[in-house]
């Protein structure tokens, strides 16, 4: 029977790692996620269009809708309607109906006067992310796409 020798390194030699079929592995994985991911449709193509600096000659005759998004989840809109209260439902694809009616209102009163319907919406910056998801997709739900969003800190 023959003798069992015990391993010991070179003297001054460092242990190595070779770790390029790890990088390999995650390059597969990130590649294989990216292909295999989907984005929801009603949030990948909401055709927003941002207000810009040149000021215009002919101001729209119908006022700008206000939204504000409290930090507790309520939707107000114009200080005056509370059209969201402050938990969303957990299921289903139409989480403010109340809001789409009334930008469902406004829109119409807009195009019957041959005007653009521009909604400012106003988020408080400790809110659900959620709640002003929800307002986005009932604007594009309704169709309007001039849209100014600002935060606030807290209520008012």
């Amino acid at each position: 029977m023959g003798r069992k020798r015990k391993y010991s390194p070179e003297e001054g030699k460092d242990p190595e790692l070779d770790i390029s079929s790890l990088v390999d592995v995650a390059f597969l994985l990130l590649i294989y996620f990216l292909v295999t991911s989907t984005l929801k449709k009603d949030e990948t193509d909401l055709s927003i269009v941002l207000p810009t600096s040149i000021p215009t000659d002919n101001p729209d005759p119908v006022d700008p809708l206000a939204i504000l998004i409290e930090a507790d989840g309520r939707v107000i809109i114009d200080k005056t309607v509370e059209v969201g209260a402050a938990r969303a439902p957990k299921s289903g694809p139409d989480k403010l109906p109340q809001l789409r009616a009334k930008l469902k209102e406004y829109k119409e009163l807009a195009d019957g006067i041959g005007s653009k319907p521009v909604v400012i919406v106003a988020a408080a910056d400790e809110g659900n992310t959620q709640r002003f998801i929800d307002v986005i997709n009932a604007l594009a739900a309704v169709k309007i796409k001039n849209i100014t969003m600002t935060g606030f800190s807290g209520p008012e």
